[in-house]
């Protein structure tokens, strides 16, 4: 589905404000204390890859060196890997410092998400049916814990449930023909 976003719409958005990172919803809490990421979301924007506005102002990128040892960092990990598997029923580990690792179904969908993610100013990266989101020890739990659980929030979500069929097996397709060009260089040298 393509929107058109290029009028001025019914709540008097115009293309041109639309452009603006969306704003933060309010955190929902469990009776435990524990942010319930699973049910913070009614619902979702449009993603920015779709003419919405991106979640972010700015790229928030994965530290260069972070303190992988520290509390902050340990706290970082487990919160986002909760919040990643709470909204999207994907599991995510810790990779190189710096780096969540998310085993997705399919290279495609490893690829589409890491593309998805990056429109919404969330660094990420992808490498065959893994993804990669970013994770630091200076990471806030309002602030860019939430960033990165709301970004794949977001894109899984679009990808379950709105994404095309078509589109899905196209990409695959692509990569099965990336796949082939791959082996063809190796051999061919």
């Amino acid at each position: 589905m393509v929107l058109n976003l290029s009028k001025t719409h019914k709540n008097g958005t115009t293309s041109a404000n639309l452009a603006a990172p969306m704003p933060a919803g309010p955190i929902v809490y469990r009776e435990d204390g524990a942010i319930d990421w699973g049910n913070m979301w009614d619902s979702f924007c449009v993603l920015a890859q779709e003419g919405g506005p991106p979640h972010r102002g700015d790229l928030l990128e994965a530290p260069h060196k972070p303190d992988t040892t520290s509390e902050a960092y340990q706290f970082a990990v487990t919160e986002i890997a909760r919040g990643i598997w709470e909204v999207a029923e994907l599991t995510a580990v810790p990779a190189t410092p710096g780096w969540l690792q998310i085993l997705c179904q399919s290279e495609s969908q490893a690829r589409w998400l890491a593309e998805a993610i990056v429109d919404e100013n969330v660094q990420a990266r992808h490498e065959g049916s893994y993804l990669f989101v970013p994770v630091g020890d200076q990471f806030r739990l309002k602030k860019e814990i939430k960033n990165v659980i709301t970004a794949v929030a977001k894109t899984s979500h679009y990808w379950q449930e709105h994404l095309a069929v078509e589109v899905k097996q196209a990409l695959a397709f692509q990569d099965k023909i990336l796949g082939i060009w791959r082996r063809l260089r190796n051999v061919i040298g």
